[in-house]
């Protein structure tokens, strides 16, 4: 009787260890489940920054970094403030917000003395500087914009994209330094870009125009069809040709039958006028032969060395011709490319 109740405080003294090693593990269990959830919110989520007074570009970079985007809400126009300055976002500054949130922001556009960055251009004391305007490039596409920049003296800067519901994916919003700062030439504009909204905006491609024939008309005829069809007449090259009358088009450049946008223009060739000339008529009876022969009249004057004529005909044909020539020289008659006869002018 007396072992069997020695037993019993020993039964009970392992029973309440196991109840507090358990109690103890679901305490420490819930204490690193908190931790861990802690860690878990605050890796996905960071205060928003103050965006407020920086211009576009620093802040794009900015949110960039923190995996933030940031998205142009709209465009004002504010005299006191320098062009491209953030001037309101949302969410506001310290606010919580997970990674990859877009950050809605409102940008001043107006364009006043030239700034850049918010500092006065200035040359330098040093050396000569060749200050020029800087040329408005919004609304352009990024390659219309570069050319422009390039043929006014500037280099293309840093190139930005944002998120834009009203502005067509891939047009220029704004510019640093603005159009008709005062800046050096050789600098760079940095540009900010748009990449559209959340739905793409598609553009409908203008409708091509068929270029009509314009060979034989008149310059005036020519503009006037022109016109009419939302085309018009670009460079003229006048092209010596005293066998033909002068005014006329002979060529022209796209060819008709081609494609061309509205406002597009089309160069044209024409007969240039030439004075003293003097007709020039043969007429010849061909030897007969049993193969065609290819006929090619060649004049040589003071205009310089040309064939008027190039056929092909039978043997014992006529061949009549009207050509002018200026001064003196003379007309060489080939046939089948063998010399055959010559005339003095």
């Amino acid at each position: 009787m007396t072992a069997k109740k020695g037993k019993t405080p020993n039964l009970f003294l392992r029973i309440l260890l196991t109840v507090i090693a358990f109690g103890l593990g679901v305490v420490l269990s819930g204490f690193f489940g908190l931790m861990l959830l802690q860690y878990s919110v605050s890796a996905t989520s960071l205060a928003v920054p103050d965006f407020r007074n920086q211009d576009l570009v620093t802040a794009v970079n900015l949110a960039s970094k923190m995996g933030l985007q940031v998205e142009v809400a709209r465009i004002e126009n504010r005299s006191d403030r320098i062009a491209n300055q953030v001037l309101e976002q949302d969410p506001l500054p310290g606010a919580e917000a997970k990674r990859g949130r877009k950050v809605r922001v409102v940008i001043n556009g107006y364009i006043g003395q030239a700034q850049t960055g918010g500092v006065a251009v200035t040359p330098a004391v040093t050396q000569e500087v060749t200050m020029s305007r800087v040329p408005d490039v919004r609304d352009l596409s990024l390659s219309e914009a570069q050319n422009l920049l390039e043929t006014n003296g500037y280099r293309l800067g840093r190139v930005v994209e944002v998120t834009h519901e009203d502005v067509l994916k891939g047009t220029v919003i704004s510019q640093d330094p603005p159009a008709e700062s005062t800046l050096p030439l050789g600098n760079q504009v940095s540009l900010l870009i748009s990449k559209g909204g959340t739905e793409a905006i598609v553009a409908t491609p203008p409708a091509k125009i068929l270029v009509p024939d314009l060979i034989g008309l008149k310059v005036e005829e020519a503009r006037r069809l022109l016109a009419e069809m939302d085309l018009s007449v670009g460079q003229i090259e006048e092209v010596v040709m005293p066998e033909r009358n002068p005014g006329i088009i002979i060529g022209q450049i796209p060819e008709s039958g081609q494609e061309a946008s509205p406002g597009q223009t089309i160069n044209l060739q024409i007969v240039q006028a030439v004075q003293d000339l003097q007709d020039l008529s043969l007429r010849f009876a061909l030897p007969d032969a049993r193969v065609p022969i290819i006929v090619r009249i060649v004049v040589n004057d003071e205009l310089g060395e040309r064939v008027v004529y190039e056929e092909e005909h039978q043997g014992g044909e006529t061949v009549e011709i009207l050509s002018r020539t200026k001064g003196k020289g003379k007309v060489l008659i080939y046939l089948n490319g063998y010399y055959y006869w010559e005339k003095e002018l």
